[in-house]
């Protein structure tokens, strides 16, 4: 256990960190006044107030072992709020290793949750693959004056988050449909959820033949992954949660080349993010109904692959004119919105998905692209991010986008238009959400750090799905 809550200063820490939201500031009595006094004759030596982030260190020989005190200036406590003032945290401690006693100064600095979910952060590592492990931890102590709640929502949200990233960074062969429906039972037996699968005899009795035509030539056999929360027995008002689950995308026939295909491992990042969801609903035992649905599969070659040119049909009913085989996240995303409304009896919907390249052109790495055909659930929505290092950015979904979709041969065909690539994919998924209140996440930029920024290193950032746990948490 690397984070806990305590009560008592005591001198059994390596390090100590103290987090200040104010220039004059007060050390716990218990401490030396020559900690305080140099603190302060470091703070004064500052030609202005410091910036955000600050760290200040003093190095204090206790006995005959050296002792490092740390204390950082988190920012105008009226300017600072929930986001920024994790990166502030993190940017003070995330090279610190060992025992740590971390301790805030003032009212505006305590704050559990960020603390807690940035000392996950920093301890995160995927080594399953290396020969060398990680060997020096921070195992970290926070003081505290504050009644603790039961469960420290945070820490709590930021273990679920190391498992959406482990997820995320298993190989594609072993992270096949089939394994990640047994993870998805794991986490059902450990969190409080049932899970369901259907094989691809079932899926196809149902009509899911567009999901299908994409998994055809796959050596990895398609599952469909249905996950329920029954939190509210005096409701049948159920939320439902649409993950993207491509355990791997070459491109099928439109192939990508090597260096496109090298991310596709993350491409099941919508599915992992719900699950995320899921588990952090039933750990936090919401009062809420929530499904959740992942048509997994992969998109693979072979002489039995679905081609350019080829038309199937949906589980709607609606026939689809196949553009380019790798717009496939769309063709598996439809049937699996058609299920969880028809079969599931969703009454409202959000799903994730690593979609287009074209929402990073707009939005870059930082910030999820939103898409609904209702406002007032998006406005809440993105009020729901808050309280997390998380950002979304609401995209037009004007009705003119819908004739980017217009066949010759079929109802539909799965691409669009040249310009405006998420706008459309998103306008395609729209077609099958029915009378639904519907979001969209396209987190194709944000699933992934491939550069460190903020708190997040480089790897999968295991974010989004927090925004979505507080959405149904606060909605009524």
């Amino acid at each position: 256990m690397n984070f806990k809550c305590v009560k008592k200063l005591d001198k059994s820490y390596d390090s100590y960190v103290m987090l200040t939201s104010a220039v004059d500031f007060k050390l716990p009595d218990s401490f030396d006044e020559t900690v305080e006094k140099g603190f302060k004759e470091l703070m004064k030596n500052e030609k202005s107030t410091p910036e955000k982030s600050k760290k200040f260190e003093l190095n204090i020989l206790d006995g005959d072992k050296v002792k490092n005190f740390s204390l950082i200036y988190l920012g105008d406590a009226e300017k600072f709020d929930a986001k920024n003032i994790r990166e502030a945290i993190y940017s003070g401690i995330k090279d610190i290793t060992g025992k740590t006693l971390i301790i805030p100064l003032d009212e505006k600095a305590d704050n559990i949750d960020a603390v807690a979910e940035i000392v996950e952060n920093i301890n995160y590592t995927y080594d399953k693959y290396l020969t060398e492990k990680k060997e020096k931890f921070l195992e970290a102590a926070y003081f505290t004056k504050k009644k603790l709640p039961e469960t420290i929502e945070g820490y709590e949200l930021a273990k679920i988050s190391n498992i959406v990233k482990d997820l995320i960074n298993e190989q594609a062969e072993v992270m096949t449909p089939k394994e990640l429906a047994h993870q998805a039972e794991k986490l059902g037996k450990k969190f409080g959820f049932e899970v369901e699968i259907l094989d691809e005899k079932q899926a196809h009795k149902l009509g899911m033949d567009s999901y299908l035509s994409v998994a055809r030539s796959a050596h990895h056999r398609p599952c469909v992954i249905v996950m329920r929360y029954k939190g509210n027995a005096k409701t049948e008002y159920t939320y439902g949660l649409v993950g993207k689950g491509l355990t791997y995308d070459t491109g099928g026939l439109s192939l990508k080349s090597s260096a496109g295909m090298m991310g596709m491992k993350e491409d099941m990042g919508g599915a992992a993010t719900m699950i995320g969801a899921m588990c952090s609903i039933a750990a936090m035992k919401l009062d809420k109904n929530v499904t959740c649905v992942v048509a997994a599969c992969e998109n693979s070659i072979g002489p039995n692959a679905y081609r350019p040119g080829d038309i199937v049909k949906t589980m709607n009913g609606k026939t689809v004119e196949v553009t380019n085989t790798d717009a496939e996240g769309r063709l598996t995303l439809v049937d699996a919105l058609t299920y969880i409304i028809r079969e599931e009896k969703a009454d409202e919907i959000i799903d994730a998905a690593t979609l287009t390249g074209a929402v990073i052109a707009a939005l870059g790495e930082n910030i999820t692209g939103l898409f609904t055909n209702n406002n007032e659930m998006a406005q809440k929505f993105i009020a729901a991010s808050e309280n997390w290092h998380e950002y979304f950015w609401q995209m037009p979904m004007y009705d003119f986008f819908k004739k980017n979709l217009k066949s010759e041969v079929a109802d539909l065909q799965n691409t669009g238009a040249k310009y405006g690539g998420a706008v459309n994919a998103a306008k395609f998924l729209e077609q099958f959400v029915e009378d639904k209140k519907w979001i969209h996440l396209d987190i194709a930029g944000t699933v992934f750090a491939h550069t460190p920024t903020s708190y997040y290193k480089f790897g999968p950032t295991g974010e989004v799905f927090r925004t979505i746990y507080t959405y149904i948490k606060n909605n009524k």
